[in-house]
């Protein structure tokens, strides 16, 4: 029985690892294609779309653009920004609607969202944000011990009590619950790309490995020594998923070192190696990878603490055969 979770175990820690590999080029891949920007100017379009419907989708992305792109909200120019509070949204909309965008927007923005916000009440924004900041102030005076984002909701609902308000409050945090679900679902495609890419870089051949670990006492015993080592270090689900390159790097090398994995040098020796690997093992690979880091972690840590209660177990199975006396024949 201890055989096999040490199996497991040793699966579980190259898996682990490759998966660390596989999120730091996930984050690359979402960090360089901007997705979760992405997804929130399909949000924020859709949001300007509910409180106008006769909005072309067009102009709406525009709009939308505009505020991701606002200095205070995107790090870099003309790239959107990947988060926006409902506050900050209410306030960028009036001010560019006012004339005061500090970047570079379309034409036709500042007129139609204007006009939008006429339609909903809100008919001269930029008095309206002049009283919004002073009663902000008033209430950091009299309360300070009030959040930011509250003063500043309270103080929007106090002067900006409007239609344009209601509409906002009433449908942002659904329109961001969806923006998260189609990151998650983007970032899960990425994370299956990325492990196919990891896979087939490292040839990574799962039944291969199960078959070594059967029959390799030290790689087993090492692997299961590098489970305790990864899980003292003290990483959280959260933290794991955030690993960084070069934490990766270095788990990756201790796999090499064992002989676990192997980078080819090029492209004559990759493809001898994939002329011995076994193709259900390379998938196989690509679903477990597939799974995440922290999935893997939670596996790790539930598989010590089970072979941790299996050794005590064995220990005291053990004490109670070498301890115990035979009965003696009376005469």
């Amino acid at each position: 029985m201890l055989k096999t979770i040490d199996i497991l175990l040793g699966i579980t820690v190259i898996m682990l690892i490759a998966s660390m590999a596989v999120t730091v080029l996930t984050q690359f891949v979402t960090a360089l294609l901007n997705t979760r920007g992405k997804h929130l100017l399909r949000g924020i379009g859709d949001l300007l779309q509910q409180i106008d419907p006769g909005l072309e989708r067009q102009i709406a992305d525009q709009i939308a653009s505009a505020v991701l792109t606002h200095p205070l909200i995107s790090n870099i120019s003309q790239r959107p920004g990947t988060t926006i509070h409902r506050e900050e949204l209410t306030k960028l909309l009036m001010d560019i609607a006012a004339g005061n965008a500090q970047h570079v927007i379309a034409d036709n923005v500042q007129p139609v969202l204007l006009q939008i916000l006429s339609k909903n009440d809100i008919s001269d924004p930029a008095a309206i944000l002049d009283k919004v900041r002073a009663t902000a102030l008033q209430l950091e005076l009299t309360n300070p011990k009030l959040a930011t984002n509250v003063r500043h909701s309270i103080a929007l609902i106090q002067e900006a009590n409007s239609k344009f308000l209601a509409k906002i409050n009433s449908w942002f945090d659904q329109t961001i619950d969806r923006v998260s679900d189609r990151f998650t679902a983007s970032t899960r495609v990425i994370t299956v790309i990325c492990s196919i890419a990891v896979v087939l870089t490292i040839q990574l051949d799962t039944l291969d490995i199960i078959n070594r670990l059967s029959i390799d006492d030290g790689l087993r015993n090492s692997l299961v020594a590098q489970a305790f080592a990864l899980d003292k270090q003290g990483f959280s689900r959260e933290g794991i998923s955030t690993t960084n390159a070069a934490n990766a790097k270095q788990e990756l090398k201790a796999l090499q070192n064992l002989g676990v994995i192997d980078v080819p040098e090029n492209t004559k020796d990759w493809l001898n190696r994939w002329q011995q690997s076994n193709p259900a093992g390379i998938v196989l690979s690509v679903f477990l990878l597939s799974l995440g880091a922290p999935f893997w972690y939670g596996a790790l840590k539930n598989l010590l603490k089970l072979r941790g209660n299996i050794a005590d177990k064995d220990d005291e199975q053990r004490n109670e055969r070498q301890t115990k006396q035979l009965p003696t024949d009376t005469p």
